[in-house]
C-alpha cells in the first residue's frame, strides 16, 4: 500500500489496483465512456498507459480506469491493467479445478486462447503476477505437473504465463469457443464452466451457453433488433484481448507514477 499526495494505492489481486484517500479534489478526462486519466489541480495524475507502484519494487501497467461510486458519491477508482476476458470464463474450466486452485482471486490476471497476435494454436495460456512467496512457488510447482503442461514463460520481472495443450475431449468445444459458437460447446463442458465459477445454470453465462430465450428477449429489447434463432447471445470474441499481447501488461519503466 503505497500513499501519494494523499492517495492510497492498495493491490486487490492480479488484474486491479484500488485507489482511495482524498478524492474530492479529483476531476476526469474521458473518451467516450471511458474514464482515460484522472488528475487535481496539483498536478497529480493517473492516466491510461501509466505504470503505477502500489508496491515498491512493483510497477503495475494501467490501461482501464473506473470509478467506484457509493450513494452517489466516488469513493475510490480502480486501476486494472485488463478486465476478465471471455477466455477466463469459458476456456479456464477446460482444465479442470475450481477458481480456488488457480489463485482467482489474488495473483491470476487472464486466460488466453493463443500466445502471440499471430497465433490462435489449440493451447490455453494463463497468465498471472509473479510472487516470490513460497504459496505461489508451490503453485508454480502443481500447474507445471499438469499432465497437460507445455512450459512456463517468463514474460518480464513481474509477470509469468503457463502454456497448456487443450485436454484432448475438450478440443471440439474449444473450436466451437474460437469460432464464438458458445451455445455449440459440449453440454458436459457447459456445465462444468458453471461449476467451475459457481454459477447457476439460470445466470447470464447459462444463458448464454444454451441460448435462454429469456436473454434472446432482452437483448433484442435493449438492442432494438430482432435475432435469428440460431444468433449467439454474446460478442464474438475479440482476439485482441483473447490473445495474449505481452506489450498490453507490460509496465513502461519511461512512464512511471509513484
Amino acid at each position: 500500500m503505497v500513499k501519494t499526495d494523499k492517495l492510497i494505492m492498495t493491490p486487490i489481486n492480479g488484474r486491479t489496483v484500488k485507489v482511495t484517500g482524498d478524492l474530492i479534489e479529483f476531476h476526469q478526462q474521458k473518451e467516450g465512456d471511458d474514464i482515460v486519466k484522472i488528475y487535481n489541480d496539483k498536478g497529480v495524475e493517473i492516466s491510461a498507459g501509466d505504470t503505477v507502484y502500489p508496491r515498491a519494487k512493483s510497477p503495475f501497467k494501467v490501461n482501464k480506469i473506473f470509478q467506484g461510486v457509493v450513494a452517489s458519491k466516488i469513493t475510490y477508482y480502480s486501476l486494472m491493467n485488463a478486465t476478465l476476458n471471455t477466455s477466463s470464463i469459458f476456456m479456464l474450466p477446460f482444465l479442470g479445478g475450481s477458481r480456488k486452485l488457480y489463485l482467482w482471486d489474488s495473483l491470476f490476471i487472464n486466460a488466453f486462447i493463443g500466445t502471440c497476435p499471430e497465433d490462435t494454436g489449440k493451447v490455453l495460456a494463463l497468465l498471472y503476477r509473479f510472487s516470490g512467496e513460497q504459496l505461489f512457488l508451490k503453485f508454480e510447482n502443481a500447474l507445471c505437473s499438469f499432465r497437460n503442461f507445455i512450459k512456463r514463460v517468463d514474460v518480464d520481472p513481474y509477470h509469468v504465463l503457463f502454456i497448456f495443450d487443450v485436454p484432448s475431449s475438450a478440443s471440439k468445444s474449444y473450436e466451437m469457443f474460437v469460432q464464438s459458437k458458445y451455445s455449440e460447446i459440449d453440454d458436459i463442458w457447459k456445465l462444468k464452466i458453471l461449476e467451475f465459477h459457481g454459477f447457476d445454470i439460470d445466470g447470464t453465462t447459462g444463458k448464454i451457453l444454451f441460448q435462454s430465450e429469456s436473454l434472446r428477449k432482452e437483448l433484442e429489447e435493449r438492442l432494438d433488433v430482432k435475432l435469428p434463432q440460431e444468433a449467439e447471445l454474446h460478442d464474438s470474441l475479440d482476439l485482441k484481448f483473447e490473445v495474449f499481447d505481452p506489450e498490453y501488461y507490460l509496465p513502461n519503466p519511461h512512464n512511471l507514477k509513484q
